[in-house]
């Protein structure tokens, strides 16, 4: 089915690249031009990642809405292009471009197409551009002669993961050859009908010229003809003569004019026979629906007898499963008079012994119970304590709008987050701890005390620095030697410093990101890849500033979200999908993106549990 589509692509293709006999188009129209968008989509092969996609996106880059509204109009009534729902985006400037799965450009709107290009470094994207030179996009559209045509660069589309249908790549023009016979084609026709038009000039300026002639003459007659009247006869005589040319003349401007008349049937008979010839390719396209139709009917009648065979196959298999089972009954029938006795003596004893094994498993499982109560009320005890060490979960309301989503995996958790003011700057700290549970927040408290030490204490506000000292005072405490060495406890670690003076955020970051969403655009300032902890790499953290506006929110985190299993397919909730449900819940308070945050983490986990502690911090400033 999908090669017949393919087929009818190409047709319509070849229909469109059918000489006019109108007016020359110099570009194609809106609508041919969003059909061979949405066409051409549905042939194009991407990676594997298209299929954890929802949408199948195209992003039109202009500045005005001319071109996009067309093509919205047709995404609507098509609606899906393999098997996602169409989406149409319009970008006007390429810095602004997102990954998607089609973008056009057109040359007439000045945009660079090495520009885009670079943007989209990387991106598994087709790019289909109108009206730019030769092999500079993946598919280009150009008008030759009236004509639509495209050109495919296949060794474009490969480098970012795309791959076309070889019947579809067999329309287009591959190569410069090709290119250039298409322009030289037309500039000899053009050449051709510049030299008719020359030489029909060159006769009507001659037959002018004659014609001016002949009304000198006659004025020159006419004053003859009063002074001379004896020389009438003669003057009338070449008068007739010079009339006859002139009959002469008109019967070759006739002959001319039959000429161009037989030139033009020439035409409509070339009309006519592209015309049979689109009859023959619709009649051969019939043909081979008409055999598909055989094949389909035939392969209904071979599964049809596959049925029946498997049918008498299973009943045969049931009459020997049958005969089988007798034997095996009879067989058991008869010992099975034999082990009754034994079995039953052997049961009493089983029966003494299994009463005196219950009696011990009650015993430990007794112990065990109030073994686990004790534990369990230690572990809770030690979770009101962390929480006691935690600041407030309103941290700074009357400062700033913000939320924190903090999910402990077990009852006590590895993750903390700590927050403070001082001297007109607010420090917010996210932080994930080695492991969870008790060991986890046996390394939180540590990481809380060690950071009351060095901010509160000895006054450290820079990112850097608290990050720094906190990792030189952790190898000192867990007494870390060597990089290779088994004790590997540390920490990843975002912290921010708000400068309400100056409206900058200083930040520095072991391992985890920060994400900055400003103007509906997320931006990341990436953290250094290595923990609170002795590491291969113990370069000093880089600090990172950033000028803040009103209305910009950023979100630090534990890696405890996008690291959760659930879903259709059990698999990890992954950055990309994160970053996502952040931009579509800009919208809303804080304290409602916190909320949603939880939803959406519940919702995918579903029934799949918790494979880790987590926590979020969004600040809206």
């Amino acid at each position: 089915m999908k090669n017949i589509q393919l087929s009818a692509l190409v047709l319509f293709l070849l229909v469109l690249t059918t000489p006019a006999v109108s007016q020359e188009q110099t570009e194609l129209d809106d609508n041919t031009r969003a059909t061979l968008i949405l066409d051409i989509a549905k042939y194009v092969e991407y990676d594997e990642s298209f299929d954890e996609l929802k949408d199948f996106t195209i992003t039109v880059l202009d500045d005005d809405d001319d071109f996009y509204w067309p093509l919205q109009r047709m995404a609507t009534e098509r609606k899906f292009i393999q098997g996602k729902p169409v989406r149409i985006n319009l970008v006007p400037r390429p810095n602004m471009l997102s990954e998607t799965q089609v973008i056009y450009l057109n040359s007439k709107e000045g945009y660079r197409i090495k520009e885009v290009l670079n943007q989209m470094e990387g991106w598994n994207t087709l790019l289909i551009g109108e009206g730019y030179p030769f092999r500079e996009s993946m598919i280009n559209f150009v008008v030759v002669n009236g004509k639509p045509r495209f050109e495919a660069n296949e060794e474009l589309m490969r480098a970012h993961g795309l791959s076309a249908n070889e019947l579809f790549l067999g329309q287009a023009i591959k190569t410069r050859e090709d290119w250039e016979q298409l322009y030289d084609v037309t500039d000899e026709q053009l050449q051709e009908e510049k030299e008719i038009t020359r030489q029909q000039q060159i006769v009507i300026a001659e037959q002018d010229s004659m014609i001016q002639a002949q009304i000198e003459r006659l004025k020159a007659l006419g004053a003859e003809i009063m002074l001379k009247e004896k020389e009438l006869e003669d003057k009338i005589r070449t008068l007739l003569n010079r009339d006859r040319e002139l009959q002469e003349k008109d019967r070759a401007i006739r002959k001319q004019e039959k000429e161009i008349v037989s030139q033009k049937a020439m035409i409509t008979e070339q009309q006519q026979e592209v015309t049979k010839q689109k009859a023959v390719l619709e009649k051969q396209q019939a043909e081979i629906s008409e055999r598909e139709v055989l094949i389909s009917e035939r392969d209904d009648q071979i599964r049809e007898n596959e049925e029946k065979i498997a049918i008498q196959l299973e009943a045969i298999q049931k009459q020997k499963l049958v005969i089988i089972a007798a034997i095996v009954a009879l067989v058991l029938m008869l010992g099975l008079a034999y082990f009754i006795f034994v079995n039953y003596r052997n049961k009493k004893r089983a029966n003494e012994l299994l009463e005196e094994k219950n009696r011990k498993i009650t015993a430990q499982r007794d112990q065990i119970a109030y073994q686990k109560k004790h534990i369990t009320d230690s572990i809770h005890y030690a979770q009101k304590i962390q929480r006691a060490i935690l600041p407030s979960m309103e941290l700074f309301t009357d400062e700033l709008e913000h939320f924190v989503l903090y999910k402990p995996r077990d009852i006590v958790s590895g993750d903390f987050y700590w927050a403070d003011k001082l001297d007109n700057k607010l420090i917010i700290i996210a932080a994930d701890c080695t492991g969870h549970g008790v060991p986890g927040a046996f390394m939180s408290m540590l990481g809380v005390s060690l950071l009351n030490e060095i901010i509160l204490n000895r006054n450290v506000t820079a990112p850097d620095a608290i990050l720094n000292n906190l990792r030189a005072m952790i190898i000192e405490s867990l007494n870390q030697r060597e990089a290779r060495s088994e004790v590997k406890d540390g920490m990843d670690m975002t912290v921010c410093v708000i400068d309400f003076e100056k409206d900058k955020l200083h930040f520095a970051g072991a391992n985890n990101p920060l994400y900055l969403v400003r103007d509906g655009e997320m931006i990341q300032h990436k953290a250094n890849k290595m923990p609170v902890a002795i590491h291969e790499v113990m370069d000093d953290f880089t600090p990172v500033v950033v000028d803040l506006k009103k209305g910009d929110t950023f979100y630090t985190f534990s890696d405890g979200y996008v690291d959760q299993f659930g879903g259709p397919k059990q698999k990890k909730f992954l950055s990309k999908n994160f970053r996502n449900v952040l931009l579509d819940i800009q919208h809303l308070d804080m304290i409602d993106q916190g909320t949603k945050l939880d939803e959406v983490f519940e919702e995918y986990r579903a029934d799949v549990e918790q494979v880790d502690d987590v926590v979020v911090i969004g600040v809206r400033y």
